[in-house]
């Protein structure tokens, strides 16, 4: 019979003094870690609600006319929460700069990869002691196929300043930042919303506006996320349809009493399969946190959740169509945004 490779009587005795440096270091480590919570948490902002926050919108976006419509089929959607840029680490306070620029590197690679019309983006940050500085909106929009965009920040402090974003290839219109009330001690959360012209294929006498939303939820509490999808309703009753609604909503479909119910069925919105158990997005996919919500003018082609790691959440894809482009009696018309909602 073989001897045992390692016997009791062999093994080594760690010294005192190496065992109370070991025990030191875990503490300091500990205390790091816990430290950086902390601070999340006591600067957390007390902004009035409803601000309008404006960073930047449609920079960069000189284009010409005739490219200010998405002329394509199926208008393609994504939404990812860019988690500041620290892909799936820890913390943003513990990562270097470069870090952070070479994860937003692979999201824009993704984006471009990705194919989408409008992108929805939340904890997206503007530049700040733990962002690394630098506005990440503005770094990724650079980088990729998506000159146009919304960047609104809803959490303002010494350490932080992020919110949500859109993306596209077209300008937006009608242009709405919006900060719910605040809910310490969380930071604050909103969305951003803007109009896009869309002309599928070219089929319609002309184009007609879409609303496109990117919305971040309060993930603590029930009854906060239940006020900001009440905010969103008044807010937002008059708007525009198509409306495609994206972002992390912080809750899945299963829960009781669920906002996703609630925004679904008091705004006349459609879920794709919301009982799957295969579109997790959170946590190895065991959650179903980010979703994309359209109203009954739309409908859904295909609807993914691609698994590449880009961040804690993984991105959701969609592609939609109208309803009654089919029938070719469609009158733009009924789609015509209203005028005087304008709010910036």
């Amino acid at each position: 019979m073989a001897k045992a490779r390692f016997s009791l009587h062999h093994s080594r005795v760690i010294p005192k003094y190496r065992q109370i440096f070991i025990v030191n270091g875990v503490m300091v480590i500990c205390l790091v870690l816990f430290t950086a919570l902390v601070v999340t948490v006591f600067f957390s902002t007390s902004n009035a609600a409803a601000t309008a926050n404006i960073n930047s919108e449609n920079r960069g976006c000189n284009l010409p006319e005739q490219d200010h419509v998405i002329t394509s089929p199926f208008l393609s959607v994504l939404t990812l929460n860019l988690a500041h840029g620290r892909k799936d680490a820890f913390n943003q306070l513990l990562q270097k700069s470069s870090t952070t620029r070479s994860n937003l590197k692979d999201i824009a690679e993704f984006l471009n990869n990705s194919g989408a019309d409008l992108v929805a983006l939340q904890e997206a940050d503007s530049p700040s002691r733990w962002s690394g500085g630098f506005n990440h909106v503005d770094f990724v929009s650079e980088k990729t196929q998506y000159p146009c965009l919304i960047h609104a920040s809803h959490a303002q402090k010494y350490m932080y300043d992020f919110g949500t974003a859109l993306l596209s290839r077209v300008p937006y219109t009608n242009i709405l930042k919006y900060t719910f009330e605040p809910s310490p001690p969380t930071t604050n959360k909103g969305f951003v919303m803007g109009e896009v012209r869309w002309n599928p294929g070219g089929q319609l006498p002309q184009a007609i506006p879409v609303s496109v939303i990117s919305v971040h939820l309060d993930f603590s509490r029930k009854k906060v996320r239940e006020s900001q999808i009440e905010e969103m309703r008044t807010v937002l009753q008059d708007i525009a349809r198509p409306i495609i609604i994206l972002g992390d909503f912080n809750t899945d479909w299963t829960k009781d009493k669920s906002v996703l119910k609630t925004i679904a069925n008091n705004g006349n919105l459609k879920v794709h399969k919301p009982l799957s158990t295969e579109l997790g997005t959170y946590k190895n996919g065991k959650h179903r946190l980010d979703w994309i919500l359209v109203s009954n003018e739309l409908e859904f082609v295909s609807y993914e959740v691609p698994q590449v790691v880009l961040s804690d959440h993984l991105p959701v894809f969609a592609s939609v169509k109208l309803v009654d482009i089919s029938t070719k009696e469609i009158d733009s018309k009924q789609y015509q945004s209203n005028p005087d909602y304008s709010h910036e």
